[in-house]
């Protein structure tokens, strides 16, 4: 018997409020930052607080500027940054 189907379907593309495309990477940023806000209201908090806010401050940073200019992909320094920050507030 011969298939009904030939390709897969293609799926919409989510939406975002605003009207466009979703950007994955900035997702991905505001699971960051909100780790580096529970790690800073956590009780047990060892880390320095400055060293908490320049890495938020950072990361927000990041998340503006890829918002502004539409960016699909982190430099790779960035990305290193970030991998490095997701180990450290694990």
């Amino acid at each position: 018997m011969k298939p009904t189907k030939t390709r897969a379907a293609k799926r919409p593309a989510k939406r975002s409020f605003n009207g466009g495309q979703r950007n994955p990477i900035v997702g991905k940023l505001l699971d960051l930052k909100y780790r580096l806000r529970d790690t800073y209201n956590d009780e047990n908090n060892t880390m320095c607080v400055d060293t908490l806010k320049a890495d938020k401050g950072y990361v927000m940073t990041l998340i503006s500027d890829i918002r502004e200019n539409n960016l699909t992909k982190l430099s790779k320094e960035d990305g290193l940054k970030c991998n490095g920050l997701w180990r450290k507030y694990v």
